[in-house]
Parts: structure tokens; C-alpha cells; sequence
């Protein structure tokens, strides 16, 4: 009888693509060809340096303003190092090892970067945006369909909710490394949970159903469940106060501001629903094809860059903020402001035999020096940041500041409503703060 010969490893070994050659998956499926490779890197470098640019963007723009912070700042800005430390950690080893840097030893990847390190650092910081997603719409609908209850979202809760936010994602991220659940690598740099253990251990399955269900289908369903709230609250119009006015101004802040909040979320929804319906099939016991796994996971990755874009495209206080960091945009800026202060006092000037006018109180200037002051809300109605809230406003007389290169001039008790042609006008003075 003929003897079989032994099964050999295949003799053309180099002819497989010379990155990211991991000899466990010659026999599963295929690798891409070093074009997709490199297609995958520059991907990844792109959206590393997009979304490290926009949110640091953010975070100056916020630092810049960090006087008159106000509760839901903190949440803007923690979501924002959150991604923009994603943008660091969640690609840098998938753009080592797909260019094959550092490499040739091994030394980096094995020992410094490994994947367990990767791994934890790009869920500790996925996890954290998700949390901050999610507490900020529950203030949303705090102040949204309940305002008797605004006083709620104050710096102290939104501090002991970041306190809990960071809390959750370190636990969820460094139980893996203490035995509940595994890292695993995935290929191409991306190091995630071993969504497939859960059919070989009853210890990761447990794992595995906490955190799909802790952390994704529990914030998705906090997110759903608020906005849907506000925008029936915005329909029916339950939000309404003495001056009708007062109430519509009132509520086109709010507006403005849930409409940035919900397309964030709605967005958040987009990327990860598909990667977390393929680790949920996976986690059942069932196949996944390669190029439908790198996909989805590529998709997730894209959550950490497009929060600065929303903000830039959506907010006309954000895209001035940003205006404001460049010097001549900022002088423009100022500019204008100052033409709008002089049209303001125009109107003080209107003459008393107008049957159409009304005659409003003298303004009295003062010219204070700039010193610390920052061109922040060039002109806002005071109050809107002493009271803790980005959208209340009380009384009808209120200050308008309008801040130069040198000096800032203080109008105390101005009359935000005495015109009817002046309330489009006035509007512009109203921060619609993220």
C-alpha cells in the first residue's frame, strides 16, 4: 500500500502580500492584496489625522472659552479628547503593522504595542464617547420636555456623571485583562473583544451579553427614547412662558441645540449598529466573511472624526469660534460685531414724533479695558451663562457685551424686545451654545 506524503505548508509562502502575513489565517480565508492593504492604511492614517485635527479643534476652541464654562461645555469637551484620543490609540498599531514599521524585530508590536494594550486603550475610549453620548441627551431631555427640572444640569452632576463615564469604560475595558473576556487580534491593527469565545466559555458569554447590553443596546435605547421625547415636547409645544416671545427665543436655542445633538447621535447609531449586529452573529456561533468583519469595524472607526464636522456645519457659533482663532477672521469678525453695536444705538435714536417707533431708554456705554476677556459670544445677552443654562433667560432687560482687540464695552439693561423689526436682529445675540 502506498504511503500518503506528509502535508506540507505551501512552498510559495512569499507570494502571499508581505504585510500583515499571519500564517494562522493561510488556510481560513485568503488576505487582500497589497493594494487593499495599503488601501486600509491610508485610510486609517486619513482618518487618524481628520479626526485628531477636528477635535483638537474643539478642545482649543473650548480651552479658549473655559471661563464661562457652562455644564454641558464639559460633556462637549470630554466627548471630544475622548475621539481625539481614539484618532491616537484606535489606529496607530493597524498603521505600524499594515506598513510593516518597526517591524523587523518585532520588539514594538510584541512588547510595547501589543494587542491587549491596544485593545484596551481603543475600548476604554470608545466606551467613553458612548457614555458621554449618552449623558448628554438625558440633559437634553431634562431641559427639553422638562425645564421645571433644568436646575438639575448643574457643573456638580455633570462633574459626578463624567466621574461615572470614565468609571464604566475602565471597568468594561480592563476586565478582559483580568480574565473576564479576551482581547484577540483581528487583523490589520484592530485588536477588539473575542466576540467567538462566547461559544467555548460560559464566563465569556457572560461577558460578552453584559457589555453588548450595558453598552450598546441600554445607551442606544436612553439616546431613542430622549429625542424622540424632546421632539414630540418641540411639536406640542409644552414649553411656554408669559412672553410669547421670550418663550420662541427660548426655544429656537433649544432647538438649535437638540438638532446638533440628535444628528451626533443618530450618526453614532449609523457606525456602530453594524459592527455591533456582526459581533452579536459572531458571538451566536456563525461565520462572518472577512471582507464584510473589516468593513464594519472600519465603519466604527469613522465615529471618532465627524462629531467636529456636525458641530462646523450645524453651529454658526462654532464655525465663529473657529473664525476667531485665526487673526484675520477674528478682526473681520469684530468688525462686524462693532457695526451691529452701532446699528443698535441707531435705533435708541429714533424720533419721538414716529407714529411706529418707541422710544427706547438711553444705552449707556462703558468702555472697559480687555485685559482677560476673550472674544467669546461678541454679543450675549447676560445671564445666559451666570445661570448655569445654555438657554434660560429671565426678565426682559439683559446686558449686551461686545468684546474688540482692546477694549470691551458693557450696555447693562437693554430691552431685547421694544421692536418689532428689531427681534430678528436681536436673535443674532442669542449663544446657541453646544
Amino acid at each position: 500500500m502506498e504511503q500518503l506524503a506528509p502535508l506540507r505548508l505551501p512552498m510559495k509562502i512569499a507570494n502571499i502580500p508581505w504585510r500583515n502575513n499571519n500564517l494562522s489565517q493561510i488556510y481560513k480565508e485568503p488576505p487582500l492584496s497589497e493594494k487593499g492593504e495599503t488601501v486600509i492604511g491610508l485610510y486609517l492614517i486619513l482618518l487618524g489625522i481628520l479626526s485628531w485635527f477636528g477635535n483638537s479643534i474643539v478642545i482649543l476652541v473650548l480651552y479658549r472659552q473655559r471661563a464661562s464654562f457652562l455644564p454641558t461645555d464639559f460633556l462637549t469637551l470630554n466627548l471630544a479628547i475622548s475621539d481625539a484620543s481614539i484618532s491616537v490609540f484606535g489606529y496607530s498599531r493597524g498603521i505600524l503593522e499594515i506598513f510593516n514599521l518597526f517591524r523587523d524585530d518585532g520588539f514594538w508590536i510584541n512588547w510595547i504595542w501589543t494587542c491587549q494594550v491596544d485593545g484596551f486603550f481603543t475600548l476604554l475610549f470608545g466606551l467613553a464617547s458612548v457614555n458621554t453620548l449618552t449623558v448628554y441627551s438625558v440633559t437634553r431631555y431634562i431641559k427639553g420636555c422638562h425645564p421645571n427640572k433644568a436646575y438639575c444640569v448643574s457643573t456638580s452632576t455633570v462633574l459626578t456623571s463624567l466621574l461615572f463615564i470614565w468609571a464604566g469604560a475602565f471597568f468594561w475595558s480592563v476586565t478582559p485583562l483580568l480574565g473576564w473576556g479576551s482581547y484577540r487580534d483581528q487583523g490589520y491593527g484592530s485588536c477588539e473583544v473575542d466576540w467567538a469565545k462566547a461559544n467555548y466559555s460560559t464566563i465569556y458569554k457572560s461577558y460578552i451579553i453584559s457589555i453588548l447590553i450595558s453598552c450598546f443596546f441600554v445607551p442606544v435605547m436612553v439616546m431613542v427614547f430622549s429625542y424622540v421625547s424632546i421632539i414630540k415636547s418641540v411639536r406640542c409645544n409644552n414649553v411656554m412662558s408669559p412672553d410669547m416671545y421670550l418663550s420662541s427665543r427660548q426655544r429656537k436655542v433649544e432647538r438649535d441645540i437638540t438638532r446638533v445633538s440628535i444628528v451626533i447621535c443618530t450618526a453614532f447609531i449609523m457606525a456602530w449598529s453594524p459592527y455591533a449586529v456582526v459581533s452579536m452573529w459572531l458571538a451566536c456561533g456563525n461565520h462572518v466573511p472577512r471582507m464584510t468583519s473589516i468593513f464594519t469595524r472600519l465603519f466604527a472607526k469613522s465615529a471618532s472624526f465627524y462629531n467636529p464636522l456636525i458641530y462646523f456645519g450645524m453651529s454658526s457659533k462654532f464655525r465663529k469660534d473657529v473664525a476667531a482663532l485665526f487673526p484675520c477672521s477674528a478682526e473681520e469678525s469684530i468688525q462686524k460685531e462693532v457695526v451691529r453695536l452701532k446699528n443698535f444705538q441707531e435705533l435708541n435714536e429714533l424720533k419721538p414724533e414716529d407714529p411706529e417707533a418707541t422710544v427706547l431708554p438711553a444705552l449707556p456705554v462703558t468702555v472697559v479695558p480687555l485685559g482677560k476677556y476673550t472674544n467669546r459670544d461678541v454679543l450675549e445677552p447676560d445671564g445666559v451663562g451666570a445661570q448655569g443654562s445654555d438657554s434660560e433667560m429671565n426678565g426682559s432687560l439683559h446686558s449686551l457685551v461686545c468684546v474688540t482687540q482692546d477694549s470691551l464695552y458693557y450696555i447693562p439693561n437693554v430691552p431685547l424686545t421694544p421692536l418689532p423689526s428689531m427681534q430678528s436682529e436681536t436673535q443674532m445675540y442669542v449663544t446657541d451654545n453646544l
